[in-house]
């Protein structure tokens, strides 16, 4: 009975069945989130979740190290399922660098912070620089620019 409910809460699905016949058994292939479901899962306390889906939970039974984990928001596999989803505090928290979660505790940010977003790498929004084959703004690869007085006093 944990299980299903564990099924429910995370997955989104009634059961195992349900959550193979949408996909999930792509994941199962990884065994990551076999184990997770199966084996962590369905004594685990729910800690807290992110903007991204993902979804943090603790089993203080379970070997130190190992009793954090993450079952992440986007299940599919290869590509769903991206570390790079996890935002810092999460990681500290899963990494034991920290002992309260972000989702508890009051977590303050410089007036520098930027938002966190996944990596991008291998999408069409992956970074181009002006040489590359994927940039649409081509570079003028000239060495030299000469300087026309003209044109810049016109521009003055």
């Amino acid at each position: 009975m944990a299980l299903v409910k564990f099924l429910k809460d995370t997955y989104k699905r009634d059961s195992v069945l349900d959550a193979l016949k949408a996909g999930g058994w792509k994941a199962f292939l990884d065994g990551t989130l076999a184990q997770t479901t199966l084996v962590h899962g369905p004594n685990a306390t729910l800690v807290g979740s992110d903007g991204f889906g993902n979804k943090y939970y603790e089993r203080m039974t379970e070997q130190y190290g190992r009793h954090r984990w993450v079952v992440f928001g986007d299940l599919d596999w290869p590509s769903g399922q991206e570390s790079s989803t996890v935002p810092p505090e999460w990681h500290g928290w899963l990494h034991c660098i920290t002992d309260s979660s972000p989702a508890t505790a009051d977590v303050s940010y410089p007036i520098y912070h930027v938002p966190h977003h996944a990596n991008k790498t291998g999408t069409p929004s992956s970074y181009a620089p002006k040489g590359a084959w994927q940039n649409p703004s081509k570079r003028s690869w000239k060495k030299v620019q000469v300087w026309d007085p003209a044109s810049a006093g016109a521009s003055a």
